[in-house]
This record gives C-alpha cells, structure tokens and sequence, in this order.
C-alpha cells in the first residue's frame, strides 16, 4: 500500500459528534496530520459558512467540499461546483410544502427557510457557524445559484416514506440522499461527495489508492467508492458498512483517530 496523499472526512457523526465540541484526542490527531504530507479535506453537507467555519478552526488550508459535494471551494474561488437546476428547485419547493415538510433552501451561499420553527433551526444551526433567514414564502425568492435544500423530518416512517417517494418521482434527475437521522438532502446529480473527490484528485494529481476517506451516512457512500482507503465509522449506515474495507469504533469513541494513527501517522 502506498503513502495516503489525501484524507478526505465527513465531519458530523465522523470526526465530530452531536455536542459539536471536538475531542482533545481529535485535534491532536489532526495537529499531527497537518505537520505530514497528507492533505486532509472536510466533506460535508453543511453550507460554505458552516463547512468553512470547521476549517478554520482546525487550521486546514485546503479547500472544502460543502452542499453534499455540490461545491468545492476555497476562500473566496469556488473551483467547482453543480447547483440544482432551477426550476426543479421550485418543483421540489411545492411538493414539500404540500406535504407539509420543514424544508431548507440553500441559495446563493444563504439559509433561507419559510417555516420559522425556532426549535428545528436551533437544532440546525447550533455549533455549525451558520445563521439563517425567515421569509413569508419561497416564491419571493430569486433563485440565483441553489447548491442544495434539506428536508427536516423527525419521524422516522414518515422519513423512510419521503426518501422513497421523493426517489422516484426525481429519478435520474435529482440526488436524494440521507445524511443524518432527520435530514434528506436534494442536490443535482452531480452533486455528491464522491464527484467532488474525483475533482479533487485530478486537480491535485492524485491516484484512488492514494485516499483515505471516513465517513458514517449513506451521503458519504460515493466518496468511499471513490477512495482507495474506505472507513466506515461504527455508528455508520448499513448501506456505507456494506463498501467500507474497515469499520471503526464510534465517533464517541474517536475511532477515526485509530485510523488515522495507522494509516496515516505510522512512519
């Protein structure tokens, strides 16, 4: 096995857990990883802002891939990037609405939400350096540039019921995917974690089995089939422990910290 040139990590459920506070274990191991050659990524659903905040706070250098892989930016350049189209972002807006789903619309780099459910946006937003903004509609909205909108559904039939509906009526022409136990994310099909990864080794020249990727939801499942490396964590779906060459200890546990002592941090 070659060296790891690239480790690139989902953050919430992978390297951090819900406190939103990161272990001293973890940021040790990430000090670490910074004084290698290995480049480490964050890749996650979260919005710029919210992705954006994490890397600055670890110290990384390097770009992020936020909106479910919908962008990949650094600083001020996006680099790259797939935004729903937008009149499939209008249809997608009603049928939630009709359903009566919490929905959250992410456009031209800002949360907007309709629904002002104080609860379901604290939840959101604590410990994710993001902030938000209620409007009456939707349809007062310009839509300029929608990287993604999330679905927030707490009950768990009632989720399984959306994903599958939702899944077929926007076959082949939207990404529906779960990222969390309560949140369904809609982004254009070529918005996953794993074309943003695919983007990433070419513009960096680097080769599959040189990535290591970690990661615990069925949102992280492209960007593992892409790595050379692909951890699943404990606490990670079914359908992303069915890929993983090895699944580690539980976030709370800070099992990725194994990994990357081993992989990563071995010489």
């Amino acid at each position: 096995m070659g060296a790891v040139k690239l480790w690139i990590t989902d953050i919430d459920g992978t390297i951090l857990d819900e406190t939103n506070v990161f272990s001293k274990r973890m940021l040790e191991t990430i000090e670490k990883v910074k004084k290698t050659d290995t480049k480490m990524v964050l890749a996650t659903g979260r919005m710029f802002d919210g992705a954006d905040g994490v890397r600055k706070f670890l110290g990384l250098d390097t770009p992020v891939v936020c909106y479910q892989g919908a962008m990949v930016r650094q600083g001020g350049k996006i680099l790259h990037q797939s935004p729903v189209k937008k009149e499939l972002a209008r249809d997608v807006i009603e049928v939630l609405r009709k359903k009566g789903i919490h929905t959250n619309l992410y456009n031209n780099d800002e949360l907007i939400v309709e629904d002002d459910n104080k609860e379901i946006m604290r939840d959101y937003c604590q410990g994710r350096f993001v902030t938000y903004r209620a409007v009456k509609s939707f349809d007062e909205i310009e839509l300029k540039s929608v990287h993604k909108l999330l679905a927030v559904v707490y009950d768990e039939d009632k989720m399984q019921e959306l994903i599958k509906d939702m899944t077929e009526r926007y076959k082949d022409v939207l990404c529906i995917v779960r990222s969390n136990k309560y949140y369904m994310e809609i982004t254009d099909p070529n918005a996953t974690k794993g074309a943003a990864l695919n983007f990433l080794k070419d513009y960096w020249g680097i080769k599959k089995e040189e990535v290591l990727a970690t990661g615990d939801q069925d949102n992280d499942y492209e960007m593992l089939k892409n790595a050379g490396i692909k951890i699943a964590m404990k606490n990670a779906s079914k359908k992303l422990k069915e890929i993983a060459d090895e699944i580690c200890p539980d976030v709370k546990e800070d099992g990725v910290c194994e990994i990357i002592e081993r992989y990563v941090l071995c010489g």
